[in-house]
């Protein structure tokens, strides 16, 4: 394994094929914090500034020492639904280990929730990645319904385009569109139409702008004059915040991608998977 301190995220794994570049933090997170064109820009968003992080209560009553959190940016692996706990200050480092050609990122076990979670990375030969996501209930008890929560926080200026579904149901539905408070569905940087939604990050902009819905395609990212493509297989059960599969979040800094599996009780022992597909191409 090629290794490297990448500005203040510290030590992080290199993965590089097919021209493209992947770096994931080993001194904490993990994070994939870097993905791109050799040579070329990041995708990814960087919290090089700390503008982005949680104290709390929870925090401190039940994980002292262990810091707050913070977003650092790239891509991680959280869990739904959004509680305190979903906060747990990932800043320990990571054990890593390689399987052929595939790289496992282990977190330390949550105290709080029991679980320790995995980022499993095989880069393939075009330099697009499979991101297996793993959650292990290594505690005594049935954990409550949980899902795999993955985030892909893009950088500045990023045009997310979320398929919707142009199926024929007849008499059912056969989309959804879910808001959250602190939304203005006349927000200018969102557009509905048919067949799609778009949401554009917008540095002047600070007030946030959240929704969910129920995907089974390919969502797109347009950034810096490259296209991003995440994708994960679609399957039935109960999700979070009223059935969303995928979610998106902007602010004046960024933009984050947010897909969820399956809401699932987790038994002692058991672990969780969720697959995530991401691709890059550059734009013509």
């Amino acid at each position: 394994m090629v290794f490297e301190n990448y500005k203040k995220f510290g030590k992080c794994a290199v993965l590089s094929k097919g021209g493209k570049k992947m770096l994931v933090t080993v001194d904490v997170g993990p994070r994939i914090i870097f993905y791109g064109y050799e040579g070329g820009e990041n995708i990814f968003f960087e919290d090089s500034q700390d503008s982005i992080n949680r104290d709390s209560d929870f925090i401190r009553e039940n994980l002292k020492g262990k810091g707050i959190w913070h977003i650092y940016g790239g891509h991680r692996l959280w869990k739904s639904p959004e509680y305190e706990d979903t906060y747990y200050p990932d800043n320990a480092p990571v054990e890593v280990v390689e399987r052929g050609n595939v790289v496992d990122f282990i977190s330390e076990a949550e105290s709080t929730t029991g679980l320790k979670k995995v980022m499993s990375v095989e880069m393939h030969e075009d330099g697009n990645a499979t991101v297996t996501h793993s959650m292990q209930n290594v505690s005594d008890k049935n954990t409550p319904p949980v899902a795999i929560w993955t985030l892909s926080v893009m950088d500045k200026g990023a045009e997310a385009v979320i398929p919707l579904s142009e199926e024929d149901t007849g008499l059912l539905p056969n989309r959804n569109l879910v808001l959250w408070s602190y939304t203005d569905i006349k927000d200018e940087r969102f557009t509905l139409t048919d067949s799609e939604l778009r949401v554009k990050q917008n540095v002047e902009i600070k007030k946030a702008f959240k929704l969910g819905t129920f995907i089974q395609k390919a969502v797109a990212v347009n950034i810096k004059g490259m296209q991003f493509k995440l994708d994960f297989d679609v399957k039935e059960g109960d999700f979070a915040d009223y059935s969303c599969n995928l979610e998106c979040y902007t602010c004046d800094k960024m933009l984050e991608i947010e897909t969820l599996s399956p809401l699932t009780t987790i038994k002692p022992g058991q672990i969780l998977t969720h697959v995530v597909r991401l691709s890059l191409e550059k734009q013509s």
